[in-house]
């Protein structure tokens, strides 16, 4: 008996080389935080000098150019200076036609801010901000890998008033787990990582926070929090609602579908 449950070991090792794996699903999203001005409620809400979001968070980059100072480099008679900026231009168009033509999969730049222009919500923010007493606190959209809960960050949405990060990931089905926080700052105690950072953890292990020798006043005050993690589907919107604070969340497919 022992000897079968030998080869079944050795099958299952040699069949994850030789299967191709599945390649990596990718999603868009998009959050924007909400403040409720004046609004009134008999809900109780905890009182706390040392709340935190999370001990780790990802803070989104924006995408600039690699920044190469060529003055400082020594080139050989009859070489060339290359322009980088202009180089990876050409490599990004040359992606945008091989993705209209069908031709290859190329997966998007993950964990960067993308433009406001290509924003799916824009329209849904002009319209809502019209409401009485809501006020759009902040609006943020990239692309990243649909992984498990484990491999996938928290993302600073807002740092402002409302503080708020956001985490989508994918167990049996993909899941959104949102967090906000109104009344302090709760990310003092949360190291912020750059994406440079996030790419090595895996190697460095959790990042710990500086301690400041600035005295701060522990004195407990009223948080308004939002904890909500629950159960979504792709090309959908999605709002997690709070007395005091909110979160407006789309994710989607990426290549995007044709409708």
């Amino acid at each position: 008996m022992r000897l079968f449950f030998k080869y079944i070991a050795v099958f299952l090792a040699l069949s994850l080389q030789i299967f191709p794996q599945e390649e990596p699903k990718y999603v868009k999203v998009e959050v924007a935080s909400v403040i409720w001005k004046n609004q009134s409620t008999n809900e109780l809400f905890p009182k706390d000098d040392n709340f935190s979001l999370a001990s780790e968070i990802l803070d989104l980059e924006i995408p600039r150019a690699p920044e190469i100072n060529l003055d400082t480099i020594e080139l050989a008679e009859g070489q060339v200076k290359i322009d980088s900026e202009f180089v990876e231009k050409i490599f990004d168009n040359r992606v945008e036609e091989e993705l209209e033509q069908g031709e290859v999969f190329v997966p998007p730049k993950v964990y960067r801010l993308i433009d406001k222009k290509e924003h799916e919500l824009n329209g849904t923010m002009r319209r809502i901000s019209q409401i009485k007493d809501l006020e759009l606190s902040n609006h943020k959209s990239w692309f990243q890998p649909l992984d498990n809960e484990e491999n996938t960050p928290f993302i600073l949405v807002s740092d402002n008033e409302n503080q708020c990060i956001v985490k989508v990931f994918q167990s049996r089905y993909p899941r959104i787990h949102a967090k906000c926080a109104l009344g302090t700052d709760v990310l003092k105690n949360s190291y912020l990582m750059s994406k440079s950072e996030f790419n090595v953890k895996s190697l460095v292990g959790s990042f710990e926070i500086k301690e400041t020798d600035e005295e701060e006043n522990n004195i407990e005050s009223e948080i308004f929090v939002l904890d909500e993690q629950r159960r979504i589907s792709l090309d959908e919107f999605h709002y997690f609602d709070h007395p005091k604070i909110g979160l407006l969340v789309g994710v989607y497919s990426y290549p995007k579908k044709d409708d």
